[in-house]
């Protein structure tokens, strides 16, 4: 599969930029990188690279990047590996949040796809004891039980409005969804939407010349915790979307709603003749559990991710792709087609907020 084209970078966080370059035109982007929008979240709730001290950022008096202005230039450090800090989490393991478990057969001679997936919910302690487990430095999954079957568990979609307000404080809204006559709205009315005003960035700048065409309204927001290897499938989502990455790293691949559409509708209609009569055709919703896995999983994965695919062609043509990293952040457009894996060593962990 040929490379393909990098989604493009805004040149500020600024709303008027974001509407005009970004929102307005429905075109996915990247907002740059900056120290001063990093969420509290990467420094409180992770250690990177082994080192509880380890410095996010530095200044420098001579602008070599993004100058501000001020002649200060903030330099974003991203580490090579994350793990939960034990110390921030410890107050929360009795918080209930939403898990997604998937075991896997690793013994030799056995179906090598035999794969069950399950969703429940449990107090956050159940993901925090399986981070802590020792993993394979080969592909980070968790080691075999005594049955031969690997596990892994996932934090996915859980609501941060769900979450107790110190944590969810430490995700605000990124900037240019705050409504600029007021504070961004939920529609959970969460602390998690509101700006902080101890965070630089998110208060209202009164330079900015946005008309406002960006309501603030939250319609969803949500956390993702895991290990990699972490897979979403292709799917879109039913309102814009503004992804950014709190630690490890993901690489999302974009397809316009036409032709993504024309390509899900096209791998469904090649897996309904081996599909048992009473399994269900997906719809095209984000993570539903008949593409989580078995024959629908690998079909999408492989369309979208497999070098030899029949699609091999049509993505590189008409797909975007990106890797983000700590601190970095992703603007979806609503109905644009899109695939996530999570990659690399160390958890990953993101939020998204969905709006209008």
């Amino acid at each position: 599969m040929s490379q393909l084209r990098q989604v493009p970078f805004l040149p500020s966080w600024t709303q008027d930029v974001f509407e005009r370059e970004a929102y307005i035109p429905s075109t996915p982007a990247r907002l740059p990188r900056s120290a001063e929008h990093i969420p509290p979240a990467c420094l409180k709730w992770f250690i990177h690279d082994n080192d509880p001290d380890f410095v996010l950022t530095t200044s420098t008096s001579k602008a070599t990047s993004h100058d501000d202005g001020t002649g200060v230039d903030e330099i974003v450090h991203h580490p090579t590996s994350s793990e939960l800090r034990t110390s921030f989490w410890s107050d929360y393991e009795s918080t209930v949040v939403p898990l997604e478990i998937t075991s896997k057969n690793d013994q030799k001679g056995r179906d090598e796809n035999e794969e069950t997936f399950d969703r429940i919910e449990a107090p956050l302690k159940v993901l925090l004891a399986h981070l802590s487990r020792p993993t394979s430095t080969k592909s980070q999954t968790q080691q075999p039980d005594h049955d031969g079957r690997s596990m892994s568990i996932y934090l996915a979609q859980c609501d941060l409005t769900s979450l107790p307000p110190s944590v969810a404080g430490d995700i605000p809204t990124p900037l240019p969804l705050i409504n600029p006559n007021g504070n961004s709205r939920s529609s959970s009315n969460s602390t998690s939407s509101r700006p902080s005003s101890s965070t630089p960035g998110r208060s209202h700048d009164p330079k900015r010349t946005s008309k406002g065409i960006i309501k603030g309204d939250i319609y969803a927001s949500s956390l993702w915790l895991g290990r990699p290897p972490t897979y979403t499938p292709l799917h879109r989502d039913p309102n814009p979307n503004l992804f950014v990455q709190l630690a490890g790293r993901k690489v999302i691949r974009l397809l316009p709603p036409e032709v993504g559409g024309a390509l899900f509708e096209d791998v469904q209609h090649g897996i309904s003749h081996s599909r048992r009569p009473h399994v269900q055709s997906s719809s095209s919703t984000i993570r539903g559990e008949e593409m989580m896995v078995g024959p629908e999983k690998r079909a999408l994965h492989d369309a979208i991710w497999s070098e030899g695919s029949q699609y091999s062609d049509i993505i590189p043509a008409y797909g975007l792709e990106t890797e983000v990293k700590m601190g970095d952040a992703l603007f979806i457009p609503k109905g644009w087609w899109h695939s996530v894996k999570g990659i690399g060593q160390g958890v990953t962990a993101s939020a998204n907020w969905w709006f209008r």
